[in-house]
């Protein structure tokens, strides 16, 4: 069965779509046009109604916390530099704690992200405002979905040897997610400042380090998160 279509009536010029937002004086002038020519045998270009072209902001990344290890997600992580056989072993040996966030989501896939990490970060000592690891994860023009799962290249290894941490203490790593074009050179917040309209996305591991033998503990446990022994 064939549908018939509705006619859509006579065209009234009074019912001319106008841009919002113009001066009266103008609106009258786009009105006055549109009457002559409706009175005319000429054809004109009727206005048409603009939409506004919404300005978003950049998407911003997120942290998956579901692809982090259940180990990695108490608020305070212990981390047991070693036992005694592992001090007294030819090389010594101790624990270290390898933290990752496996999984990310960027809505626009063909954008260039970056990880940095941090520990103990202090704008004011340049040991503590270093980037300590770097994860370049680059955009791609080849998907064909709307949202981007990277998995980020770590692990951080975190050696309280390596980073010269010797006694008992609370430690602070801090993970911070951009665009790349988004971190900017500060002297107030150097390697860490994120310019003006970028998002970022950050995530804290909370460590607490052991460092002298605990008795029950002889030596790294191969349970998390001391999984990796260091000899050297």
């Amino acid at each position: 069965m064939s549908r018939r279509l509705r006619s859509p009536g006579p065209w009234n010029p009074g019912k001319t779509l106008i841009p919002e937002g113009l001066g009266a004086g103008l609106q009258l002038a786009i009105k006055a046009a549109v009457l002559v020519c409706a009175l005319s045998s000429q054809s004109c270009l009727v206005p048409q109604s603009v939409d506004a072209i919404p300005v978003a902001p950049y998407p911003a990344p997120r942290f998956v916390l579901e692809s982090i290890d259940k180990y990695l997600l108490p608020p305070i992580i212990e981390l047991y530099r070693g036992g005694a056989s592992d001090q007294s072993a030819k090389p010594p040996c101790h624990c270290r704690l390898d933290l990752a966030i496996p999984l990310i989501e960027e809505d626009d896939p063909t954008v260039s992200l970056e990880a940095r990490w941090f520990v103990d970060y202090d704008p004011n000592v340049p040991r503590l405002s270093a980037i300590l690891h770097r994860d370049p994860l680059d955009g791609t023009f080849d998907s064909t979905g709307t949202t981007l799962r990277t998995v980020i290249t770590g692990p951080f290894p975190f050696d309280a040897d390596q980073l010269g941490i010797f006694t008992d203490g609370i430690h602070v790593v801090d993970v911070v997610l951009a665009e790349t074009a988004a971190f900017e050179i500060s002297s107030t917040r150097p390697n860490r400042a994120i310019k003006a309209g970028y998002p970022s996305a950050e995530h804290r591991f909370v460590i607490n380090v052991k460092v002298n033998p605990d008795p029950a503990r002889p030596t790294c446990t191969a349970v998390p998160p001391s999984v990796a022994k260091v000899c050297q």
